[in-house]
């Protein structure tokens, strides 16, 4: 242990998500002048996940959506805590998690308290890769809307919120294309009728106490297709695309080098056209594809696509708990209490048996739907517990409250959500106000900007 390591006691946040960065500021104004913050991540730049989907469509956008991660934007000057960026942790322990190069001259980083705010993965170019560079990832989506604008005929697999939110973009910014939906409930995102909400959200019981998502009230679903009807978006319910199996979702490179310089990838679709053949199956990889291709549906029927994109949701980044303890892990969710503390069902074996490590976010097991706001809301929550820890105060429950809420864009200028207002009921609302909601710039200047409070000024400029 390096004497700059034993002067402090390190609250160590792993993953500088909106929960970690959240956590992050809530601590960095209340902790003891001893303690320090030491947040870690695999990346050396933030991102905003809140307009990913328009910037893989909307040229423009992918300069609006990434903030450097340094010391000197997060933290203010004249204070000991540090980004630790990029680095990644590479296995957890104890007392302490062991990042992949040295930070002080040490591998292994000894903590008070660690938070595991790792977030959630979604298919490329949904998100940037974990070793890309800022620049990297700005080129990729350059080449993401290359390829959409190359494609004829687009077919989202999953209406959840990833699928229903890209079919938006892609259908309001190029109205020329076909665009199809493809979802397997009866109705968009998950709804559940008033009589099954109840039962929807206690299953699993309280020993095991699974997380569930809360229930889409079915008027939202509703809304959510009539816009879909306004725009063009063919949906299909009640159906599945069957995923062949393939070694990587996305185009292998034997594809890419085909890539014509005039006509781009799509010259094959349109000579297979013109050819009259019929087009090959679809061999699982998701993009832009080679040619022409069909896709088969559980229910027999098929469908023709030059580009598939993979709208089936998030996998939580939990695999640091797994490698460690599977029993601190609900389903991927990383398992945790009222308190947002890390918890296990194999207590007398576990590193979590000390309680140390807490978890926030979308990784994490906590009640609310897996979004930006929940976010905010439970990583504040873990930062004050962790204060009350250091003054010997009695621990905050976390309660998501008795309002939850969702409101999703489909293009800049249509939308729907609705707003839980416990036993007052369910208000579902359309176009209007969510892009009132939204506005213009989806919170980035507000929320993700506002978050950077560091002596070097960050800033994203819209026109």
């Amino acid at each position: 242990m390096t004497v700059d390591q034993q002067a402090f006691k390190n609250i160590v946040i792993i993953g500088a998500s909106i929960a970690g960065h959240e956590a992050a500021n809530h601590l960095s104004s209340n902790l003891p002048p001893n303690y320090r913050i030491l947040l870690i991540d695999a990346r050396s730049f933030a991102w905003w996940p809140i307009t990913i989907l328009r910037a893989v469509v909307t040229p423009g956008w992918e300069y609006k959506l990434t903030i450097p991660l340094t010391t000197d934007r997060v933290f203010k000057r004249g204070t000991p805590h540090q980004v630790i960026a990029p680095n990644k942790v590479i296995s957890l322990k104890e007392s302490s998690v062991v990042l992949e190069r040295p930070f002080e001259g040490s591998n292994e980083v000894p903590f008070f308290r660690c938070v595991i705010a790792t977030g959630a993965s979604q298919p490329l170019p949904t998100m940037p890769g974990w070793n890309q560079t800022e620049s990297e990832f700005i080129e990729s989506l350059k080449a993401a809307q290359r390829d959409v604008e190359k494609a004829k005929k687009v077919v989202v697999v999953g209406g959840g919120a990833v699928g229903v939110e890209i079919a938006g973009e892609i259908a309001a910014h190029h109205p020329d294309k076909s665009v199809t939906l493809v979802h397997k409930d009866y109705g968009l995102l998950s709804p559940t009728p008033p009589d099954e909400i109840q039962g929807k959200v206690q299953q699993g019981g309280k020993e095991v106490g699974s997380y569930s998502s809360p229930p889409t009230d079915p008027r939202l679903s509703i809304e959510l297709k009539k816009i879909c009807d306004k725009l063009g978006i063919k949906v299909i319910l009640n159906d599945r695309v069957i995923i062949p199996p393939c070694a990587s979702p996305y185009l292998p490179k034997e594809v890419e080098d085909e890539e014509d310089e005039e006509d781009g990838r799509i010259k094959n679709a349109h000579e297979s056209e013109n050819q009259g053949k019929l087009p090959k199956a679809w061999n699982g990889h998701f993009g832009l594809q080679p040619s022409l291709v069909t896709l088969k549906l559980k229910s027999g029927k098929s469908l023709e696509a030059d580009y598939v994109y993979p709208g089936c949701g998030m996998k939580p980044n939990s695999k640091l708990v797994r490698d460690v303890d599977e029993g601190a892990l609900d389903g991927e969710l990383i398992r945790v209490n009222e308190y947002l503390k890390v918890t296990t069902k194999n207590p007398g074996e576990s590193i979590f048996s000390k309680e140390r490590y807490y978890a926030v976010g979308d990784v994490c097991s906590s009640p609310g739907f897996k979004i930006a706001r929940t976010a905010i809301v439970n990583a504040p929550k873990a930062a004050t517990n962790i204060i009350n820890e250091i003054k010997e105060k009695p621990l905050s429950k976390y309660s998501a409250g008795p309002i939850s809420h969702l409101d999703l864009p489909l293009g800049p200028n249509e939308g729907a959500g609705m707003t839980n207002f416990g036993w007052l009921g369910t208000w579902v609302f359309g176009s209007r106000f969510t892009t009132m909601i939204r506005g213009k710039t989806s919170g980035t200047e507000r929320v993700f900007v506002g978050r950077f409070r560091g002596e070097k000024k960050s800033e994203i400029v819209f026109d």
